[in-house]
């Protein structure tokens, strides 16, 4: 694992830097695309058809590669997107959540705590540069 190196005065919290390798092409295709665009419809049927894959299927290989099925693999990745927002601007939640592909800025709240155990204000607060 790879973590983010952060300044002293910042709290200990962790992203990783790189998503997990998929030994097949179109998973690893669409992690990219995941990372790259996390406002795209991410849906599993639209992440599906670009892979050309069933909806099903999909989940098969997101499961047995990745570890979980892709919508909660998208929702982890629109998090860390999130993240990044909020330690690099200053734009509101509102703006963090469209920009990540959240529908509402509640989202990215409920996100955040499920996935570090804190608020995402807190989070801000934590990563401002001095």
């Amino acid at each position: 694992m790879v973590y983010l190196q952060r300044p002293g005065n910042q709290a200990q919290m962790s992203l990783f830097t790189a998503a997990p390798a998929a030994p097949d092409d179109a998973v690893r295709a669409l992690v990219e695309h995941i990372a790259a665009h996390p406002d795209d419809d991410l849906s599993t049927a639209a992440l599906a058809a670009r892979a050309g894959v069933t909806p099903r299927r999909l989940t098969r290989l997101f499961t047995e590669q990745l570890g979980r099925a892709p919508g909660r693999y998208v929702r982890q990745a629109r998090t860390e997107a999130a993240a990044h927002v909020l330690a690099s601007t200053t734009l509101p939640m509102a703006g963090v959540a469209a920009r990540c592909g959240f529908g509402s800025a509640e989202m990215p709240r409920q996100a955040f705590t499920e996935r570090f155990g804190i608020a995402s204000s807190r989070y801000r607060a934590a990563m401002r540069p001095v």
